[in-house]
């Protein structure tokens, strides 16, 4: 398959979040497979939002729109129902090593993650900048890149 430099902030922070929603699933365990999608279908969206597809049996169907609206909820979905048994063991412990914590604290970290990517995207596309909010997006952009090296990686 050939891969496109993306040429534009929208195509590379969708395609950063389509590679971490991809991420993030792959650590569900079966139990947190069904907890998430039981949190996702009754997870109250915006009514002006188009009808988001299932993220683990369809995100390569989502559109870059999807992308960028699942990124600001998914914090608070993870948050209903994360917990050490929703992740793969081998994952968790994977995880634990890297970041060097203990076990039980894996999903605070996954959550952070998506965290640290609402907070980007909300700064990447403000409708204004000053030399604060470059300051902040720069700020924003180092810690989400330390948390994605350490937790996807």
């Amino acid at each position: 398959r050939h891969l496109q430099t993306p040429q534009d902030i929208y195509h590379i922070t969708a395609g950063k979040i389509g590679r971490l929603l991809k991420l993030t699933c792959e650590l569900f365990s079966k139990e947190g497979e069904k907890d998430f999608i039981n949190i996702w279908k009754t997870f109250e969206k915006p009514k002006n939002w188009s009808h988001l597809p299932n993220p683990i049996s369809h995100h390569d169907s989502f559109m870059m729109s999807d992308y960028l609206r699942l990124a600001m909820i998914m914090p608070f979905i993870l948050y209903q129902f994360l917990n050490n048994l929703s992740i793969k063991n081998n994952e968790a412990k994977n995880i634990q090593e890297r970041i060097e914590i203990r076990i039980d604290l894996v999903p605070k970290y996954i959550i952070l993650c998506w965290i640290h990517i609402a907070k980007t995207m909300k700064i990447v596309f403000s409708n204004k900048f000053t030399s604060n909010e470059y300051i902040e997006l720069q700020k924003c952009l180092k810690e989400e890149l330390d948390i994605l090296s350490k937790v996807c990686f």
